[in-house]
């Protein structure tokens, strides 16, 4: 086996790069969009604008947003601020209603 012959190599290299050249084609730049865009309503126009990532809305810390609960009270438990128990609840029958 001798290999290719100058021609077969020069033919090959054309055939690699004509096939570079149509994948390269073949990608679609942004510029380049596939179906025309689509025409919007203007409420959609404005909800689309409302929820998207970047929205300023979406970047606004609010000082009041953190809320602090009170803590849950239970019978048996001694407010400290004034020494008071918590009664026990009642025992309801076994009727629920």
């Amino acid at each position: 086996m001798t290999g290719y012959t100058p021609d077969e190599k020069l033919r090959l290299q054309q055939l690699r790069v004509l096939r570079r050249q149509w994948l390269k084609d073949q990608e679609l730049s942004p510029r380049e969009p596939v179906l025309p865009p689509r025409k919007t309503w203007p409420l959609e126009t404005f909800w689309n604008n409302f929820l998207r990532d970047g929205a300023l809305w979406k970047k606004v810390k609010k000082p009041y947003a953190i809320v602090d609960t009170k803590p849950k009270i239970f019978p048996g438990d001694t407010i400290l601020e004034t020494g008071e128990v918590i009664p026990p609840m009642k025992d309801f029958p076994d009727q629920h209603h």
